[in-house]
């Protein structure tokens, strides 16, 4: 990290057996400054800190994270965050797949929160990422080792869901990456369920309903797309269509990511340009479901 950056992020792929339910792993160290800014909705994520005190307003006020460890389940949109300084964490960020089969957690119910670790994972992984915790404050480890020690706390965690919801959860994907606005209509079609089962399906394992599960995904797409300065004009008239107007695509922007457009291309001391762009996550992915290969179909 530079003299004069707040944070540096350190992005590591997911190890093999596990890259069916992570999207990667990561380093994040915070300047003594700290760091306030905008959490893009992010999918569930464990963090492993070295002693820092962090806090996120999930929509009635800043609440703390419980000490040294911790999860924080699906985001539905974006929210505030504080990071004291100086500090490093670790951090797991998990598949929609992945927190379903590793917490075995609905995501109506347990996202936009922080989870203690025994809550998401259990005792013993929750033991685990303590001592882990302790270690990284002590300086007994490395933060790269301790991302290997982070995925041996989650390997034990993993067990596959049953293949009706994987099944369901792969059509969700596969739909969301068919084009920027496609039509739920699609979404029921793909599937063996009722409406109204794939509607409560999809609320469980994403948070959120398949409408919004689309929104989401289009607005980030599109902020990702958008902040490249090399953009084919073609395919930004492509993005700008998915939208009513500018106001549309301002607002539903600013709802997942946390700012508009122009603050995402124009800011290099922020989290945004680490987490949106292609340079910070073209091998891996922390939003979830894997928005790098969904959007190099539009980058052919």
């Amino acid at each position: 990290m530079s003299e004069r950056a707040r944070h540096a992020f350190e992005f590591v792929p997911a190890p093999e057996d596990l890259a069916p339910y992570l999207n990667s792993l990561y380093i994040l160290r915070i300047a003594p400054i700290g760091l306030e800014e905008m959490l893009p909705a992010y999918s569930g994520q464990l963090l492993i800190s070295d002693g820092a005190s962090g806090r996120i307003d999930f929509g009635q006020g800043f609440v703390e994270s419980p000490p040294h460890a911790a999860a924080v389940g699906p985001l539905s949109h974006a929210y505030p965050l504080k990071i004291d300084g100086p500090a490093t964490l670790l951090g797991a960020s998990m598949s929609f797949y992945g927190w379903a089969a590793i917490t075995g957690l609905p995501a109506t119910q347990f996202g936009d929160r922080f989870l203690d670790v025994a809550t998401a994972l259990g005792q013993v992984a929750s033991d685990a990422a303590m001592e882990l915790a302790g270690d990284l404050q002590a300086g007994r480890i490395e933060a790269r080792a301790g991302l290997d020690r982070m995925a041996d706390i989650l390997r034990p965690c993993a067990a596959p869901l049953p293949e009706r919801h994987r099944e369901l959860i792969e059509a969700a994907f596969d739909w969301i990456s068919s084009g920027l606005n496609p039509p739920t209509a699609e979404l029921y079609g793909r599937l063996q369920f009722s409406n109204r089962q794939v509607q409560r399906l999809v609320k469980r394992f994403f948070g959120l309903t398949p409408s919004r599960l689309k929104r989401r995904y289009r607005a980030i797409r599109a902020a990702t797309l958008l902040a490249d300065s090399q953009l084919d004009e073609a395919l930004r008239l492509e993005v700008l269509n998915a939208f009513y107007d500018q106001a549309h695509l301002i607002r539903e922007i600013r709802e997942f990511t946390g700012n508009t457009p122009r603050v995402i291309a124009s800011s290099d001391d922020s989290i945004m340009p680490a987490t949106l762009r292609q340079d910070g996550y073209g091998a891996v992915d922390v939003f979830g479901g894997n928005e790098a290969r969904q959007l190099a179909k539009y980058q052919d």
